[in-house]
């Protein structure tokens, strides 16, 4: 019987349901505030390889490609909506922000913050203006390895909490 993940925004809570059958179209509403919850990609662990070598310039160092694969395969339906003129920027932003977290890729903290601008409905423009140099130059990525105390405070206050609960679907 499949465990299925749901978020609720309201709550910045992820909630875990139980169902008895699979392939579980309708979202249940939110425990807490009866609210209408999006279905998530369930976190899962996986075993990169421990080279020696150093990787310590490499961005992509410690990322499996299986992992890469599996966020691209999850988000596919919502990366295609972005191929639409009128796609909406915070939209953009919320879905790369989604791939890091589910790749374990950190951006670089000034297209983190200019992710984070958009999401929060800045004008692109002005955000291109202010940033586009660094979104035309290099990897968008930082050095594997190069996460601050800051970073993970910063990660802890984003991650929504996750309800130790299991709901019946």
């Amino acid at each position: 019987m499949p465990i299925y993940e749901f978020y609720c925004r309201p709550c910045h809570t992820v909630f875990s349901f139980l169902s008895r059958r699979y392939g579980t179209t309708k979202p249940p509403p939110c425990p807490r505030c009866s609210g209408r919850l999006s279905r998530e990609v369930s976190t899962f662990a996986f075993i990169g390889s421990n080279s020696t070598e150093d990787t310590a310039d490499d961005p992509l160092a410690g990322i499996d490609e299986t992992r890469m694969e599996e966020a691209m395969a999850a988000l596919s339906g919502e990366m295609g909506m972005l191929e639409d003129e009128d796609s909406d920027p915070s939209e953009a932003a919320r879905i790369f922000q989604k791939f890091a977290a589910m790749t374990g890729m950190k951006f670089k903290p000034e297209l983190r913050e200019a992710l984070e601008r958009l999401e929060s409905g800045a004008d692109p423009e002005s955000v291109e203006a202010e940033f586009g140099e660094l979104l035309e130059d290099g990897s968008p990525f930082e050095a594997s390895g190069s996460a601050t105390f800051r970073d993970l405070l910063q990660r802890l206050r984003n991650e929504p909490y996750r309800d130790p609960t299991l709901y019946d679907l």
